[in-house]
């Protein structure tokens, strides 16, 4: 495969920002198999976000020929006070991910922190290393990546975090750090210190994070994007903000018929955002079933086709709705259906 293709698998949706596409090249000129990976914090129940977006990001470099890692980051979950620090749950949840990530992105190597810096003098050096470039106001910018922000009540593990993320980077010999938009700071922060460092360069790659299917806030500066997305992305804490993966088609039901969709609206509307960066890029076409008094079913092959359609009030919400939901339904149907024995334990943790 040429470096061109490569390149255009890793830019598709959602990818959002490669920092810099002209790095990426470099990299996959110098290296034919660069390594990557996505940290995950262990806390509430994956969303869909987490598995057909993120999942998909990964599966689309484990295409362009990228060696692909999910890193569980339980030592992370217990610094920001997730899962009420209770680490038995902790990694109950954690195998629990990790299932869910074997059976969507076969080919990527699933780590658990734990393990990772367990005796791991060199990676606890590195922690200290960067700390010792970071200043507390750096690292309180970064507090999104928590989910937290500067006014919030905030203890010394959770200003340790962005330390630890960006020492993985480099424990795990990464050459493409990946997460959502959110996690921006970070890595620049990471990249930055290893520059100073004198150590490889990374190249971060992020995607786009799913909006809660809630109406969305008003956001009055648009200057800083990591935190207006933060702000906006769907939220495994707030019900009805998200669609968690384990929802039965009943459920996904439910949760699509209450989202924010106002006819004709296609700026912030969060069911289209679904169709865009979920339905379209994994099944490339969506059907809408239709009574023919309303216009008869519909095969769209594009989501530019489908917005159009929307934004000129040919396709109601609640068409439109009932279509995303089955869609959504038979993307996520292979894999809650793995866990269905044990899906109520599995909601229990959570």
């Amino acid at each position: 495969m040429d470096i061109d293709t490569r390149i255009s698998i890793i830019k598709s949706e959602p990818t959002e920002e490669i920092i810099t596409e002209a790095d990426l090249r470099s990299l996959l000129e110098t290296k034919s198999r660069p390594r990557h990976y996505l940290g995950l914090e262990i806390s509430g129940m994956p969303h869909i976000g987490h598995i057909l977006v993120a999942g998909k990001k990964i599966n689309d470099f484990a295409k362009a020929g990228v060696e692909t890692h999910v890193l569980l980051a339980d030592w992370h979950t217990m610094a920001n006070n997730k899962l009420g620090g209770d680490w038995e749950r902790i990694i109950k949840v954690s195998d629990f991910y990790r299932k869910l990530f074997n059976e969507f992105c076969p080919k990527a190597k699933v780590v658990l922190g734990s393990d990772l810096y367990s005796g791991n003098d060199e990676y606890w050096k590195l922690v200290l290393q960067i700390s010792r470039r970071t200043t507390m106001a750096r690292a309180t910018r970064t507090l999104i990546i928590q989910g937290r922000s500067e006014k919030d009540t905030l203890h010394v593990s959770q200003y340790i975090y962005p330390i630890m993320q960006s020492a993985d980077i480099k424990a795990l010999e990464v050459d493409i750090p990946h997460a959502g938009i959110d996690q921006r700071k970070v890595h620049m922060l990471a990249k930055e210190a290893f520059k100073e460092m004198g150590m490889e360069e990374i190249v971060p790659v992020h995607h786009h994070l799913l909006p809660s299917l809630k109406e969305p806030p008003m956001i009055s500066d648009q200057s800083d994007k990591e935190e207006i997305a933060a702000s906006m992305k769907m939220s495994k804490s707030k019900p009805g903000s998200a669609i968690p993966i384990l929802s039965t088609d009943e459920e996904i039901g439910q949760i699509i018929k209450t989202a924010w969709c106002p006819e004709g609206v296609t700026e912030n509307n969060p069911v289209l955002e679904l169709c865009k960066y979920v339905i379209f890029p994994i099944s490339g076409v969506m059907e809408v079933n239709r009574d023919s008094k309303y216009g008869g079913d519909l095969r769209l092959g594009s989501f530019e086709e489908l917005n159009g359609l929307f934004r000129e009030r040919k396709l109601h919400p609640t068409d439109l709705k009932k279509a995303v939901a089955e869609a959504l339904s038979s993307l996520i149907s292979p894999i809650a259906k793995k866990f269905v024995a044990e899906r109520d334990e599995l909601r229990s943790l959570f």
